[in-house]
């Protein structure tokens, strides 16, 4: 950059021609380029040295650095406890510079039985719970390796894996460990890093093992070999794994979802009341946030069939209680738990490792290919090493054995030399055929045969055979007591035996099969001394047990309060009176309470619930509680999850949503129609959608299911209707607003909608009339035949339906009805009067109508609806309409 008073002069001239101290060394740089290549760096640093595990020996360097500094320490399984802040101290400050706390915790998780599926470290005081109970500070906990470690580190000290210099090259520590077992398969690993993350499954050790061995005798081995030994997951809590599907796929992608259940049982406690029994949860779940979920579910009334809840946990297992309400079916109690707790929780695999320094997704015959090559390279370098430290043994023996053929000049030279040097080099020269002078006496030198000594001549660097250096100080090392006989012995036959082991390495090196044949005896052996049974056992998915399968098909009344209280009763509870009765009380209210709707549908239906700012939610029949007649009923807000400002206007019963050629017609108050295919309904969604747009000021008044070829009526509250064709009104999707359908007077609004078939005929094909039953506010009613409304366009202003006066009052409601209908009428206070629809006078449009119900001074009626024939019919037959 130059320098704004003279852009010629670079950056820290004064304009003197001087420039800075250090500004020579100042270099331009692109600082885009600068953070893409520092970003990259970090990156890749937390993608290999942190997050994510090595595909060999399955571990982040943190853990590895744990337990090689333990190894050092002397930690074995079966020596003692040594506090955990020292273990940290030391991984700390040799080899891993990060902080103690992340360290410790990492530490930690290697001890949990209910994080590792084969724990690494044996931990003394609290290590946590499965609670989520953190672990006690470092300075008061222990630790050492479990036995199972050891086979990690197995035959390190014997040149089998690399060594680096540490952080600040003071020190050496592995690159990877020579792990005996496939432990990142069997405990798994989970990490995020930079745009990537891992996420593997604990796996059961016999069932990878046998795998292993599959695939090390037959290297061609696939994923159908590999699926022969691996059922899937094993997790350290147990519980079950939910569905076979998709395991296989899982494990050829290194990509899948596993579904996982807590293990339950029924028990009984008294007579007809039951528990359900959690004896293991899911992995990586915590027990008491699930004991917690499932109480506030109880408090908010989701699940209502449970009394009680409590852990009964200890050292024996695990426990949880669930207590039953008496008569309540566990299976659909289990079912609502699953849905809404972590007693049902995926798993979703993303098996990812650092494969050759590169991230890599595996599938699970890569994942133990890779093994297998490690322990390939582990135990050729393991050979190769023993090799060597046998034939520098051998060289030491040879030279035992042939001092000990020559005892009594090595004897003679060692006491006429001067000096520990001088013995050394006079028994070099003597046996190297040369004569020599000790003291006053001379020794000829002797010439070795190598067959002699089995020595293949190949092997020497002179053509005769001649002590090395090494092997003379030996001999003056060696201990007079090994002059014995037995001892000569002994020394002849480690010879033998070195010579033996020799054959074999060489063997072992120079053969493939022979290798895997050590491999395959190493697995055998890890497998039996740490192999175990499943925990997590594999079930197939099966249909759940639903409500519904255990509810009758019948029909019910359903009720909603004005303040929202929703209930259902059978209505054979309601029994028929005469026009004019008194009726009974249906609903205990509040007295700033009263009934708005009533609707009677099958136990088994959808109710599409439509609220007045156009919206619809789905609600099955069953879920209603059923509480009695005079029961106050449930809160609708526990059954929809309705927004603020809305009320349920319309409940339209449906059995099947796919049905084609039906639609839902729309009336709104301010006159606007609209029709929607049935179908467009069928994606239930909790938090419900929109049905129809509304203008400001505007709201839903009804809806009704046509066939798209019905003939529609519209009652306005001044007591005006209007009939039209329904194929006036085209098919508009959701969230169109729709046309006019009547076009109303000054404060006038539509109080109902009706719907009737252009053809009305019955069974022998005889024309069957067509009834509009209005109710008014005041408790009066008429019925009119439909054809008493002339059929008009849609959009005008109607005829007259009703003469409202003060003393009928305006109209509340109309209902379609025929000769063998039945009426129930509910009033705002809860009266309710099941009528016979023929004893109510037939009337021309332009009449008061007739009483229908005995009102209180100031009660109204609040809706009518009327009861399905069959439904009648049947109570009929069954004696329980009374006269």
């Amino acid at each position: 950059m130059a320098d704004e008073q003279n852009p010629q002069l670079p950056l820290g001239d004064g304009g003197n021609g001087d420039i800075g101290p250090g500004a020579a060394n100042i270099l331009p740089i692109n600082v885009e380029e600068e953070m893409r290549r520092s970003y990259l760096d970090y990156s890749m640093s937390v993608i290999i040295g942190r997050a994510l595990p090595d595909v060999r020996d399955g571990f982040k360097p943190v853990h590895r650095r744990i337990l090689y500094t333990m190894h050092e320490m002397g930690l074995q399984y079966n020596k003692k406890y040594t506090k955990c802040a020292k273990v940290v101290g030391q991984a700390m400050g040799q080899y891993h510079p990060h902080g103690d706390s992340a360290i410790y915790d990492a530490l930690v998780r290697l001890a949990q039985p209910f994080s590792m599926r084969y724990p690494l470290v044996d931990g003394q005081g609290n290590f946590g719970s499965v609670d989520g109970d953190p672990p006690a500070a470092m300075r008061y906990t222990e630790c050492r390796m479990m036995r199972v470690a050891g086979e990690l580190l197995a035959d390190i000290d014997q040149e089998t894996v690399d060594f680096v210099p540490n952080y600040d090259e003071s020190t050496y520590e592995p690159s990877v460990l020579p792990t005996r077992i496939p432990n990142l398969i069997i405990n798994g690993a989970n990490g995020i890093a930079v745009g990537m993350a891992t996420n593997i499954p604990p796996h059961n050790l016999t069932e990878v093992v046998n795998a292993a061995i599959e695939m090390v005798n037959n290297p061609h081995a696939g994923l159908a070999e590999v699926l022969k030994h691996v059922q899937g997951p094993d997790f350290p809590t147990g519980g079950f794994i939910y569905g076979r599907s998709g395991i296989a796929q899982a494990y050829k992608t290194g990509r899948g979802r596993f579904l996982m259940r807590a293990k339950c049982a029924i028990e009984n406690l008294t007579q007809g009341r039951q528990a359900i029994i959690v004896s293991e949860i899911p992995y990586q779940v915590n027990k008491n946030t699930l004991i917690k979920r499932i109480a506030e579910l109880v408090n908010d009334k989701t699940i209502d069939d449970i009394s009680d809840v409590r852990d009964e946990s200890d050292r024996d297992g695990m426990r949880i209680v669930i207590e039953l309400k008496r008569g309540a079916e566990p299976q659909i109690v289990l079912n609502q738990l699953y849905k809404h707790t972590q007693m049902q929780e995926s798993f979703s695999m993303i098996f990812l490792a650092v494969v050759n320094g590169q991230p890599r997704e595996l599938s699970l015959p890569d994942a133990i290919r890779h093994f297998i090559d490690h322990r390939i390279d582990v135990v050729r370098r393991r050979t190769a090493f023993l090799l060597r430290k046998a034939r520098e043994r051998e060289h030491i023996l040879i030279g035992y054995q042939i001092a000990l053929d020559h005892l009594d000049q090595v004897i003679r030279i060692i006491r006429g030399s001067n000096s520990r040097a001088d013995a050394r080099e006079n028994l070099f020269q003597f046996f190297s055929g040369k004569t020599i002078t000790v003291g006053d006496q001379a020794l000829k030198g002797v010439t070795l045969d190598p067959a002699k000594y089995a020595i293949d001549p190949a092997t020497l660097i002179a053509p005769t055979l001649t002590l090395s250096y090494r092997q003379i100080d030996a001999i003056l090392e060696l201990q007079l007591y090994r002059l014995t006989q037995l001892s000569i012995d002994e020394l002849l036959k480690e010879l033998a035996d070195v010579r033996d082991r020799i054959a074999e390495y060489e063997s072992i090196l120079a053969s493939e099969k022979k290798l895997r044949s050590v491999i395959v005896k190493e697995l055998e052996a890890i497998r039996k001394d740490y192999g175990d049974e499943r925990r997590t056992e594999i079930i197939d998915e099966a249909a759940e047990l639903k409500l519904e399968d255990l509810i009758a098909d019948e029909q019910v009344a359903v009720t909603v309060s004005h303040q929202g209280y929703l209930k259902r009763t059978p209505i054979s509870t309601y029994r028929q009176q005469r026009r004019g009765g008194q009726g009974r009380t249906g609903m205990k209210t509040r007295d700033e309470d009263f009934v708005s709707q009533l609707i009677v549908e099958s136990t088994h239906a959808y109710l599409l619930c439509f609220t007045n700012t156009g919206r619809v939610y789905w609600l099955k029949v069953y879920e209603i509680p059923d509480v009695g007649a005079a029961g106050k009923g449930k809160s609708i807000q526990s059954l929809l999850s309705l927004q603020p400002g809305e009320t349920v206007r319309t409940i339209l019963g449906v059995r099947n949503l796919e049905e084609e050629g039906k639609y839902i017609f729309f009336a709104t108050r301010n006159g606007t129609v609209k029709k929607t295919p049935l179908k467009d309904f069928s994606n239930v969604m909790s938090r419900g959608i929109i049905a129809i747009g509304l203008d400001e000021e505007d709201e839903l008044v009804g809806a009704r299911i046509t066939d798209g070829k019905q003939i529609v009526f519209l009652a306005t509250h001044e007591g005006m209707a209007i009939r039209f064709d329904e194929e006036d009104v085209r098919s508009m999707g959701r969230p169109a607003r729709g046309v006019r359908g009547i076009e109303l007077g000054k404060n006038d609004y539509v109080v109902g909608i009706a719907v009737t078939p252009k053809e009305r005929k019955n069974e022998n094909g005889v024309s069957c009339p067509c009834l509009i039953l209005s109710v008014t506010e005041n408790g009066y009613g008429k019925r009119t035949d439909v054809d008493e409304y002339r059929l008009q366009s849609r959009g005008g202003k109607g005829v007259i339906n009703v003469k409202t006066t003060a003393r009928n009052g305006k109209v509340s409601s109309i209902q379609l009805v025929d000769e063998t209908s039945e009426l129930m009428i509910i009033s705002q206070y809860g009266k309710i009067i099941r009528i016979d629809t023929k004893t109510i006078r037939e009337a021309g449009r332009s009449t008061q109508g007739v009483k229908l119900l005995t009102l209180e001074e100031d009660d109204k009626v609040a809706a009518a609806v009327v009861i399905p024939p069959e439904e009648a019919k049947q109570e009929q037959e069954n004696g329980t309409l009374l006269q």
